[in-house]
C-alpha cells in the first residue's frame, strides 16, 4: 500500500515524482510541480526569518492574485500552519464578522496587494501578531530549496490536523467557519476520484476563488492525483468557451450562472474529436432546462450535491450519465437519508430533510448518534439513490394549508421568456399563514402583464403556488459566485411589507 504522506508533502511528492509537469496555467505563465515546489520553499524560508516562533501559528490570507495565494497556503502547510483565505472584496463590516470566528495569528499577502487602511483597521486586534508581506522578487526560481522540516512532516499523517478554516456561502444569513482537516480534503478527493475519475493528463479550467470550498478541494485534488489547472482569478464566458472548443482544457468546475453566460457566448462542442469532457456544476441546482440546452450543445454536465461542511460534493451524477433532474446518488463511503420532522427515515420518493454522513463531513459539523448531519436542506430520493435537492428547508412554507417550495416556484416562473430571474419566498399573512411573494428581474427590462402572467402559471402551477405578490427589480442581490443572495432579497421584501 502507497504511504499517503502528511498535508504539507503533497506537493513535495508531485514535485519529486513529476517536475517538469504542468501544474498551474495562469494568465501570462506556466508553472510546473517543479517551479511551485522551489517558491514554496523560498515563501518558507522567508517566513522562517520574518516570524520569531515557528509553532502555534493560525495564517489569515489575504490576496487578489491566485498565484500567490496558491504559495501562501502551501507554505503554511509545509509549515504546520493551518491557514485561511479571506476574500478581498469584502467590506471591513462582513470582515469582521468572518475573522471574529478563527484564531488568526498572522496577516499573509503578496507585496503590494495588501488590506486598504479601512481592512487594516479591521484586522488590528483580531489578528494577535503581525502582518507579513511576502516579497515577489526572487521567488521565481527553480533552484530546489529546503526549508527546516517541521513534526508534520514525519510520522503517520494527522487526519484530523486542520489545514485551515472556509466559511459558508452565508446566502441564508451570517457565513459561518468550517475547520477543514487534512483528513476531510484526503477523503473528498479519493470519494470524487472514484465517481469522475481523474488523469494526469486532465487540465481542469479552475475559476471558482480559493476561500470557497469548491476552489480549495479542485486545489487539493490536482496536488493529490497531478492534473493540471488552468487557474483564473475571475471567468470569462468568451475565453472559457475558446478554451473548452480547441481543448486546452478537459475539465471544468462551474456554478449553474457560469454555464448560461457559457450558453450566451455559443458555446458549440458538438464538433466530432473534441477533447473537452466534462462539468462539474455545484452550488446551485442545475435546472432541467439548462440540462437540456448543454446537452444540445455537446456538453456533459454532471450535476453534484454538497457544501462546505462536505469538503465539497458529497454526492454527483456520473459522467456520460446525467439524469434530467437529480444531483446524483452518494459517493463512495458517504451516505444519504431523508427524514421527517420527527428524525424518521423515509422511503424513495417521499420529501423530507437531507441528512448526509461520512470522513468528510467536518468537524465542525454537529452530527446526532449515529454519525448524521441534518444540511438544513429539503429534497428526495428516487428508486436509483439519486438526491434530488428541492429547496432549502426554510424555502418550503405553508400556504393555505398546503406546502409550497419556493424553487421549485422559481423554476416555473424562470421557464418563462419574460422573466430573466426570479426569487420566491413567503410572508407572515394572517389569511393565508404566508403569502407567496416573487421578486423577479424582467427580460430585456419590459414588465409583463401580471394578471395574464398568473393565468399562464396556473397551468404548471396549484392555485396556492401561484404568487400572489409580484416584486419588480432591476437586478436580484448576488453574492460573488452568483447565487442569489437570498438575506438581501428577503429584506427587500421585508422593507416593501412596512
Amino acid at each position: 500500500m502507497r504511504h499517503v504522506p502528511s498535508p504539507p508533502d503533497w506537493l513535495a511528492a508531485q514535485s519529486a515524482a513529476n517536475p517538469s509537469n504542468p501544474f498551474l496555467y495562469l494568465e501570462h505563465e506556466q508553472l510546473t510541480f517543479g517551479d511551485v515546489e522551489a517558491m514554496v520553499g523560498h515563501a518558507c524560508l522567508f517566513l522562517q526569518a520574518a516570524v520569531s516562533t515557528m509553532k502555534g501559528h493560525n495564517a489569515a490570507i489575504w490576496n487578489t492574485d491566485p498565484k500567490w495565494t496558491v504559495i501562501l497556503l502551501l507554505a503554511c502547510a509545509r509549515l504546520g500552519w493551518p491557514a485561511t483565505i479571506l476574500a478581498p472584496a469584502l467590506p471591513p463590516a462582513v470582515l469582521a464578522r468572518h475573522i471574529v470566528q478563527v484564531p488568526l495569528t498572522l496577516l499573509l499577502f503578496g507585496a503590494g496587494k495588501g488590506p486598504n487602511e479601512a481592512h487594516s483597521r479591521t484586522f488590528d486586534g483580531a489578528v494577535e501578531h503581525v502582518a507579513v508581506e511576502i516579497p515577489v522578487v526572487g521567488f521565481n526560481s527553480s533552484a530546489p530549496v529546503r526549508s527546516q522540516p517541521n513534526a508534520h512532516m514525519v510520522g503517520d499523517p494527522d487526519l484530523e490536523w486542520t489545514q485551515g478554516w472556509v466559511f459558508t456561502s452565508g446566502t441564508t444569513g451570517t457565513p459561518k467557519a468550517i475547520n477543514v482537516t487534512f483528513g476531510n480534503l484526503l477523503w473528498s478527493t479519493a470519494a470524487s476520484s472514484y465517481r469522475l475519475g481523474y488523469r494526469i493528463s486532465d487540465c481542469w479550467l479552475h475559476c471558482i476563488p480559493l476561500h470557497h470550498i469548491g476552489g480549495l478541494a479542485l486545489l487539493f485534488r490536482s496536488l493529490i492525483f497531478g492534473f493540471s489547472l488552468c487557474m483564473r482569478s475571475r471567468f470569462d464566458q468568451h475565453e472559457a468557451r475558446e478554451l473548452m472548443e480547441r481543448g486546452a482544457v478537459t475539465h471544468a468546475a462551474l456554478v449553474p450562472t457560469m454555464l448560461v453566460r457559457l450558453l450566451d457566448a455559443n458555446l458549440d462542442l458538438t464538433a466530432p474529436g473534441q477533447r473537452f469532457r466534462t462539468v462539474l456544476a455545484g452550488g446551485a441546482k442545475v435546472a432541467e432546462s439548462l440540462r437540456s440546452e448543454c446537452r444540445e450543445c455537446g456538453l456533459d454536465v454532471v450535476a453534484s450535491y454538497g457544501m462546505t461542511e462536505s469538503c465539497s460534493h458529497i454526492a454527483a451524477e456520473r459522467p456520460g450519465r446525467a439524469s434530467r433532474a437529480g444531483e446524483g446518488p452518494a459517493l463512495r463511503h458517504a451516505g444519504i437519508q431523508i427524514r421527517n420532522v420527527d428524525g424518521e427515515r423515509l422511503p424513495a420518493g417521499h420529501q423530507g430533510a437531507i441528512w448526509i454522513r461520512g470522513p468528510q463531513l467536518s468537524l465542525s459539523c454537529e452530527l446526532d448518534g449515529q454519525g448524521w448531519f441534518q444540511t438544513g436542506d429539503w429534497g428526495l430520493l428516487d428508486d436509483n439513490g439519486s438526491v434530488h435537492v428541492l429547496d432549502r428547508q426554510d424555502g418550503v412554507f405553508i400556504s393555505g394549508g398546503e406546502n409550497v417550495s419556493s424553487r421549485h416556484v422559481e423554476e416555473s416562473l424562470m421557464e418563462l421568456p419574460e422573466i430573466e430571474v426570479a426569487w420566491v419566498t413567503g410572508v407572515p399573512d394572517r389569511e393565508w399563514g404566508h403569502r407567496v411573494v416573487a421578486v423577479m428581474q424582467p427580460s430585456a427590462n419590459r414588465l409583463p402583464n401580471e394578471h395574464a402572467l398568473r393565468h399562464r402559471l396556473r397551468t404548471g402551477l396549484a392555485v396556492h403556488e401561484v404568487p400572489k405578490q409580484f416584486v419588480w427589480v432591476k437586478s436580484l442581490p448576488r453574492t460573488e459566485l452568483g447565487k442569489v443572495d437570498t438575506a438581501a432579497a428577503r429584506k427587500l421584501v421585508e422593507d416593501l411589507q412596512q
